[in-house]
């Protein structure tokens, strides 16, 4: 099965929340480490995503690819629940970040005022969430946002021949919809992009997207991004729910 892919609009947001609502429900990450209680507060663990997007589209370093499908499939006029069935469904998302010249070729210019509009974003949900705390997220606020913490300790390998590259930074499908392509389909415009500019096209892939990634060329384990574990990246605790050295690659796919 193939989809149709086009360019995500502002109003696929609330689609896009929800589909990877339920697309990371039991990933490492996303899942059992950041939002341990998702499963008691599962509205909380759904508006962590409506916030994360509605201030990341605004990211102007990254590319936002959809694929969807015709309404009137057998699946999506079950969960549809009446509606029109000439619509379509958005069933996959892929977020690819342009780095190093990448970035300055397609991005914006460090004076354009446009730059401002994700920090204004940011605060304003930071007030909101002081308001509303997320009760899904994991109580100590390190693990529940990592990734600040934990890039240190591995973002050298974006460096020298590889820092010109295109980075998959999220590939999330609709369960109902796992093992149709879909995937395939949004992670190889990325590959084709890299080609294109002559660089190397990168992720950090879970224990589920690994065998996908590992078919579609990306065979270089350059690392893991639970490297130095023992000096603080508290991306470490991924291993508690993985397994040891079962998440976390960082991989290439060089030109």
């Amino acid at each position: 099965m193939s989809g149709t892919l086009r360019l995500a609009t502002p109003a696929d947001q609330p689609a896009i929340a929800r589909l990877c609502a339920s697309a990371f429900y039991e990933d490492e990450l996303y899942g059992p480490l950041m939002h341990p209680f998702r499963k008691e507060y599962p509205q909380d663990y759904e508006a962590y995503f409506h916030r994360k997007f509605a201030s990341e589209w605004y990211n102007w370093d990254c590319i936002w690819w959809v694929v969807t499908v015709p309404a009137d499939d057998a699946t999506a006029v079950k969960e549809s629940k009446g509606s029109n069935p000439d619509e379509e469904k958005l069933v996959g998302i892929a977020i690819w970040e342009y780095k190093g010249s990448m970035a300055t070729k397609y991005g914006l210019g460090a004076w354009d005022p446009r730059r401002l509009v994700k920090p204004a974003v940011e605060y304003c949900q930071s007030i909101q969430t002081a308001m509303c705390p997320n009760r899904a997220a994991n109580p100590d606020p390190i693990l529940h946002n990592p990734f600040p913490h934990a890039l240190p300790f591995f973002k050298h390998h974006w460096a020298g021949p590889r820092e010109n590259s295109i980075y998959l930074d999220l590939l999330g499908i609709d369960p109902a919809y796992q093992g149709r392509g879909l995937g395939k389909q949004l992670v190889q415009w990325g590959i084709e992009k890299a080609k294109e500019e002559g660089v190397c096209a990168s992720v950090v892939s879970s224990k589920a997207g690994y065998g996908l990634y590992q078919k579609m060329g990306f065979n270089d384990e350059a690392g893991f991004c639970q490297e130095g574990g023992d000096k603080g990246n508290p991306l470490i605790a991924l291993e508690e729910f993985a397994g040891k050295r079962q998440t976390g690659w960082i991989l290439f796919r060089d030109p």
